[in-house]
């Protein structure tokens, strides 16, 4: 995604700009399903000022029931379609009543391994949409001053090796979303190598950039029983539909990130990144941007050395050895043996490859010697390999 796609948005006091926010319509429809989280999800709504209408959806009459009847308006859904069926039928068309709407659902794990990674994704939504009252009014300020703005869609699921923001996900929609972009007139360039960054149907959006999502009428019916699967439905494809709906209004899709949110987020990328590193350094020796480029060289270079050289032997135990190991045993090459200048007594084997004194080095047609070790002993090797008459050799 381009720069310009993001929007970090201040949450902490109002921007400078004064709008008559009281005579603007607005609204929040949150849907909400899992009574242990009420807690949780209060904290925002409770936030939300007076001039934002809140509606509540559900299908529980417990959850209905723990919001005050004067604050809330309160809408019963039926228990199908979950945070879609309340967006596309429990809600809507009153959303029309007003100009910019904001939607947002709950959100809990299945398993208790996706814990930490479900409780990082519920922050990122609502801080990105409810955060404070301040960034409520910045939200609908940044919709009046940009009139190319029609959606502020959170940052897509991301942390670690979990998430879409990187890479994208189309999720087994792909089909799905050709038809529907045809069903609902909505011109499109879906492509497999482009996929969209709307994600988990919440966004603040302008009301009249969603019309042609309306154009079906929508019924329960349309969506699956319960229990519904993890990807492939129709509900997964219509969060990913929502940015090519606004882009046919003649609008823009952006990234909203509280202020708060965004300094919390790169911190966490700055954590990632520094184990990435790390990791790539411990396993493949690269330690920079420039060393890709090395470490794809010498994987060509050690790939054509075994194709010359059947009888493959490492000439070092250390980092570099190590490293130099998981590089063949991922191209599929088993060395026969890992050689040393000096054999130690405890040194039998290396992750399962034997250890053996250079002196012991048999010599064939088919034998290549891999030098992996660091420049200086590289240096101290080749003298070694020359004093002994052997020239098959390849530097790491």
């Amino acid at each position: 995604m381009p720069v310009e796609t993001y929007c970090v948005i201040p949450d902490y006091k109002k921007t400078e700009t004064e709008i008559r926010i009281e005579k603007q319509k607005a609204a929040v429809f949150a849907h909400l399903f899992y009574e242990d989280q009420l807690d949780f999800y209060q904290r925002y709504l409770k936030k939300i000022p007076e001039y934002i209408d809140v509606m509540i959806i559900s299908s529980k009459d417990k959850i209905l029931d723990a919001f005050e009847a004067e604050r809330y308006k309160k809408i019963k859904k039926e228990n199908r379609g979950r945070d879609i069926s309340a967006l596309l039928v429990a809600a809507g068309k009153q959303i029309f009543h007003y100009k910019y709407v904001c939607f947002i659902h709950d959100k809990k794990e299945k398993k208790a391994e996706q814990k930490e990674y479900i409780e990082f994704w519920k922050k990122n939504l609502w801080d990105n949409m409810l955060q404070s009252p301040e960034y409520l009014y910045n939200v609908l300020e940044l919709f009046e001053r940009d009139d190319r703005i029609g959606m502020l869609a959170p940052l897509p699921p991301h942390m670690g090796d979990q998430g879409v923001w990187l890479k994208g996900f189309w999720g087994g929609t792909f089909t799905h979303i050709k038809n529907l972009v045809y069903e609902l007139g909505v011109k499109a360039d879906v492509s497999r190598e482009n996929p969209p960054f709307t994600y988990s149907t919440v966004f603040w959006a302008r009301s009249e950039a969603l019309k042609k999502l309306y154009r079906k009428d929508w019924q329960y019916t349309d969506f699956p029983d319960e229990p519904m699967r993890d990807l492939g439905e129709i509900n997964h494809a219509i969060e990913r539909i929502l940015q090519y709906v606004v882009e046919d209004a003649g609008y823009e899709v952006r990234i909203a990130l509280s202020s708060s949110f965004a300094a919390s987020f790169i911190g966490q990328i700055q954590d990632e990144l520094r184990d990435l590193w790390r990791r790539m350094e411990e396993n493949f020796g690269i330690e920079d941007y420039d060393g890709i480029d090395r470490y794809t060289s010498r994987v060509k270079k050690i790939l054509d050395f075994g194709k010359t050289h059947l009888d493959i032997y490492l000439y070092g135990a250390g980092k570099k050895g190590k490293q130099c190991l998981k590089i063949c045993r991922l191209l599929n090459i088993t060395p026969k043996g890992i050689l040393v200048t000096r054999m130690e007594k405890s040194q039998d084997f290396i992750e399962g490859i034997p250890v053996f004194p250079i002196s012991a080095l048999p010599f064939s047609e088919e034998t290549g010697v891999i030098l992996s070790a660091g420049a200086d002993y590289q240096r101290e090797m080749e003298e070694v390999l020359r004093k002994i008459d052997f020239r098959e050799y390849l530097l790491f």
